[in-house]
């Protein structure tokens, strides 16, 4: 399925095969790559298939639970891959707070030229 817009919370939640894609409008006026193009949840415990989110941010909890989806972002919000377990996670952009918090499998790549990933946590 591919998608011209934005996509609301819970987007591909419970994915078990296929492929969703999500792209900014030609028409946006502003910068595309600072908008988010997707809602919170987003492959909230995903099995398989694979997700691409073209031109924008995804909010909070992105890639939550997921056992074994590939996905593609250009920046996630708080709680990135929170509890995978498997499956694969590509952003080229800042991660936000708490990302791959209780991550036992799968792998994350991410694009973190500010050094987001190693800053502390602040009280």
């Amino acid at each position: 399925m591919r998608l011209i817009g934005d996509a609301n919370d819970y987007f591909g939640k419970g994915l078990c095969g296929g492929q969703l894609i999500v792209a900014a409008r030609a028409s946006l006026a502003v910068r595309a790559e600072r908008q988010i193009i997707a809602g919170n949840v987003i492959l909230y415990g995903a099995t398989a298939g694979e997700v691409f989110h073209a031109s924008g941010h995804v909010e909070e909890r992105f890639c939550v639970r997921n056992s074994g989806a590939t996905a593609v972002v250009e920046g996630v919000g708080d709680h990135g891959c929170e509890y995978m377990t498997g499956g694969r996670c590509w952003s080229s952009g800042p991660p936000g707070a708490n990302f791959g918090a209780g991550m036992s499998g799968g792998i994350a790549y991410v694009y973190d030229p500010e050094r987001h990933l190693h800053r502390p946590l602040q009280p």
